[in-house]
């Protein structure tokens, strides 16, 4: 890199991915440094669909991506990891590692994030961290004083105890890391989520990793275009722009870009960003037919929607994987028309 472009290049935020067994307090970590209520607004207690949001430790700013639990949503987790520059490895110290923990782990790893563990619930009268430390070393997270060098902090996500010192280590990873951005570049990032809004239409919910995103701006993010209409910071504010590492709401997109999708600001060559995809026409799937034109399978055919794009792919992995059903069309909002005429045309359930 040569001396000019080293200098134009300006310090920036960490983000980070924050992963975990199911129920082992990973929103519930995060609602208490929001000083938020959203597991209460959460399905069940259990996160449905990614966010970001952005807090301030000691001056300084931290992007937290909130990643479902849920086994059905490893996708989304895998995505978030690439996303990141900093991982939360949560483990409960009363159950300690468990399926979806070593899932979280081989994520982590294979996406060379760096992360640090944040063993929970050490307020409950079974809590007991040397065990905890010892099945992640099984695992193959060797923590500090355990004969390794990943950092661990003990805390309750529900009292507030330890998280402050979490927050600390997050920040000294992030120093290490030493990460920057060029304020020159064109923008680039992750889209996060995306979904259709009746009032306001498509919103794509995304983070800035370099750059600086304008309104006014073109933007791109796989086959999916647009121009930034309208643009919002993560508390639903309309701002002008967006540096790295801010989460952003994104209204002008054509159509939906796909969750896990990067970005790029600006006039782009599609076939730079197009990716494999499965038989599609039209946005449905599909199926199997005869020289005839006649399907050459009996099934249980499906019109699939959902509220949020990781709520269809989660529910579409699932039934993906049972025999003889087969999702014929899936998309994001309320069921139309078409929807209603697709499935009697198809005799399928909706």
């Amino acid at each position: 890199m040569s001396e000019k472009s080293d200098k134009n290049l300006i310090t920036r935020s960490p983000i980070v991915v924050v992963l975990g067994h199911v129920d082992h307090g990973k929103t519930t970590l995060l609602d208490y440094i929001r000083k938020t209520n959203v597991v209460a607004k959460e399905a069940g207690g259990i996160t449905q669909a990614t966010g970001a949001y952005e807090i301030t430790h000691a001056g300084k700013k931290i992007t937290f991506i909130d990643t479902p639990g849920h086994a059905a949503f490893s996708k989304m987790r895998q995505r978030g990891a690439t996303a990141a520059d900093l991982g939360i490895l949560v483990v409960a110290a009363d159950e300690g590692v468990k399926p979806q923990t070593k899932e979280a782990i081989e994520v982590l790893l294979e996406s060379k994030t760096p992360f640090v563990v944040a063993i929970n619930k050490i307020d409950r009268n079974n809590a007991d961290i040397e065990k905890t430390k010892a099945d992640l070393a099984q695992a193959g997270v060797l923590v500090e004083g355990f004969g390794g060098d990943v950092s661990w902090q003990g805390i309750s996500a529900k009292t507030g105890e330890g998280v402050d010192e979490l927050l600390d280590l997050i920040l000294l990873a992030a120093e290490l890391e030493d990460l920057k951005y060029d304020p020159e570049a064109r923008a680039n990032g992750f889209i996060i989520e995306s979904k259709m809004d009746n009032r306001r239409g498509l919103t794509v919910a995304a983070i800035v990793k370099n750059g600086v995103l304008r309104q006014g701006d073109d933007i791109v993010a796989s086959g999916a275009v647009g121009k930034v209409k309208i643009l919002e910071n993560f508390l639903g504010e309309k701002v002008k722009e967006l540096s790295p590492s801010s989460p952003a709401l994104i209204l002008g997109f054509e159509s939906l870009p796909q969750i896990g999708d990067e970005f790029f600001s600006g006039k782009v060559d599609l076939t730079e960003f197009m990716v494999a995809s499965i038989e599609k026409t039209n946005g449905a799937f599909v199926l199997p037919v005869d020289e005839n034109g006649e399907n050459v399978e009996t099934l249980v055919r499906l019109v699939l929607k959902a509220d949020v794009s990781g709520s269809l792919e989660a529910i579409s992995e699932i039934i993906k994987a049972m025999p003889n059903i087969r999702i014929i069309n899936e998309g994001i909002g309320d069921i139309t028309d078409t929807d209603v005429k697709s499935a009697s045309s198809s005799k399928a359930i909706i």
